[in-house]
């Protein structure tokens, strides 16, 4: 349990990373605050970890690599219906997408 708790603490801490240094590099990418750029990662690593345990995809080399970028995709573009003061468009998600799938895919799976 403790390991878990651990691994999603360092997914929400890339997550943030991966946000904050994307909004700055990325066209068509705004987080407006903090609150709403930990908000947004927060409910990114919650999904990603409720998608990956009802799915099973990271448990598989595949899972982490195509599915998973796909699933982020879907994720992080979703985002911003949900959180206020996070805006992306669909292209935009998909090099943010990218760029957090592979900092997840470096991050230990278990």
């Amino acid at each position: 349990m403790t390991i878990r708790i651990k691994q999603n603490f360092v997914r929400i801490v890339t997550c943030i990373s991966v946000f904050f240094f994307s909004a700055y590099i990325t066209p068509s990418f705004n987080v407006e605050t903090l609150p709403a750029l930990i908000i947004a990662s927060l409910f990114v690593v919650i999904l990603d970890y409720l998608v990956s345990t009802i799915t099973n995809i990271h448990d598989y080399p595949l899972g982490r690599g195509i599915i998973g970028f796909l699933s982020s995709i879907v994720i992080v573009y979703s985002t911003q219906f949900f959180i206020s003061g996070f805006y992306i468009s669909f292209l935009s998600s998909i090099i943010v997408a990218l760029i957090y799938s592979v900092c997840d895919y470096c991050l230990p799976n278990r």
